[in-house]
């Protein structure tokens, strides 16, 4: 057999392996009545290819390595956890929570960034191109983190909850046009006219907009043709298509994959096949969204916490923590006229997951950050992957039944 057959069906069986780990760590963890998710990303920090899974070697090489197969199928399940999460929320819950959504998450991305620069210059010492990137890693939130504990709590439907995940999409598609701002300004040494900043912005939020109105017009509309065959098994492929083109398109305008699929599934929210729909995603998310937390936990090598700085990490982590409940949490609790929801929300937009993870290597491979500087993000944002959805789970204890 050829050594790239080889190499793919190695790639298969540690992609199988991996998912049986998470989903076995994720089962003990609700065993124990903490969050699955935090179990599935430690399974990755453990078991993923920079421990013990790059330790165990199958035909010469490791059994699970992160190559182009593995981000693939993580890709894909972050896109099958979004278009499932948006599944969930018809248009008319964005437009119910639009305007006190679109503040939060406004406010979400420019305390975070603000507070995470100052405080790198001020207390840290960081020079302002270090300094910029970590207030851009603190801006995201890991939404498909938020969205998996909103899920095994069965609280999707509060108001809190539905405005926390418009919130974190806003959130999502402002921090991406806030970096690629940073990143001209890094790269090129100047700040751009503020102007040109608010014009990148807007258009970032415009496009997405637009894009959600398009889907919501026309997907459903293509369901209803197609269930009108009454042919076995064409929904699903169809929704799936729907799900995977317009994350591309998403990518292709410059924004994440994630947000296009979320617009897919909120379309799809009020269709006729909604409940076929929903079944079918359910299976395929027993798969891929352990999978994707899974490789979200393998992203911090265990091996680098022997050269961290942990007071830089205890700072960071702080920042990143107050930033959001200062940003998102306290907007909140004023808009929403509830101290407990607005906390909630606060404490669900606290963890910052895949996306700080790809600024950060942004910033370490344009040498911006030293590899000291690198680790004690990476292990800041691991922190706050694992804290943020036990403290939801806390914070909605005495309100709703806990799932066993």
């Amino acid at each position: 057999m050829a050594e790239p057959e080889l190499a793919i069906i190695r790639t298969v069986v540690g992609i199988a392996l991996l998912v049986f780990i998470a989903r076995v760590m994720g089962t003990v963890f609700k065993h124990f009545k903490l969050p699955e998710v935090v179990g599935e990303v430690m399974a990755g920090m453990f078991f993923g290819p920079t421990a013990l899974g790059g330790a165990i070697y199958v035909l010469d090489a490791p059994l699970i390595e992160h190559n182009e197969l593995l981000t693939a199928f993580s890709v894909m399940g972050g896109i099958i956890i979004l278009f499932a999460a948006g599944l969930e929320f018809t248009f008319a819950d964005f437009r119910a929570a639009g305007v006190s959504a679109f503040i939060i998450g406004a406010t979400g991305v420019i305390v975070p960034f603000f507070l995470g620069f100052y405080g790198s210059t001020l207390i840290l010492g960081f020079e302002w191109p270090a300094a910029a990137l970590i207030g851009a890693t603190l801006t995201a939130t890991s939404i498909a983190i938020t969205i998996r504990v909103l899920e095994e709590l069965k609280v999707s439907h509060t108001t809190e909850a539905k405005v926390m995940v418009n919130a974190a999409m806003i959130d999502d598609v402002l921090a991406l046009a806030a970096l690629g701002v940073i990143v001209s300004i890094v790269q090129g040494g100047t700040v751009p006219d503020p102007i040109h900043i608010i014009g990148v912005t807007v258009a970032a939020v415009g496009i997405w907009f637009v894009m959600l109105v398009g889907a919501v017009f026309i997907l459903p509309r293509v369901i209803k043709v197609t269930t009108l065959w009454k042919a076995e098994g064409v929904v699903e492929p169809l929704a799936t298509a729907m799900a995977f083109g317009l994350s591309a398109f998403a990518a292709i305008v410059g924004l994440s994959p994630i947000v296009g699929a979320f617009a897919a599934g909120m379309a799809l929210a009020g269709s006729h096949a909604i409940v076929q729909i929903r079944e079918y995603i359910d299976k395929l998310k027993l798969i891929f969204g352990p999978l994707f937390f899974a490789v979200v936990g393998s992203l911090f090598d265990l091996r680098e916490i022997l050269s961290v700085d942990f007071g830089v990490v205890i700072l960071i982590t702080a920042l990143a923590v107050v930033s959001k409940m200062l940003g998102a949490g306290l907007p909140a609790m004023a808009l929403l006229k509830d101290r407990q929801k607005g906390y909630r929300v606060g404490l669900g937009m606290v963890s910052r997951g895949e996306v700080g993870f790809i600024i950060a290597g942004l910033a370490l491979a344009s040498n911006i950050f030293n590899q000291g500087t690198y680790s004690a993000v990476l292990l800041a944002v691991m922190i706050t992957t694992i804290v943020s959805p036990i403290c939801l789970r806390h914070a909605y204890r005495n309100s709703v039944p806990i799932p066993v």
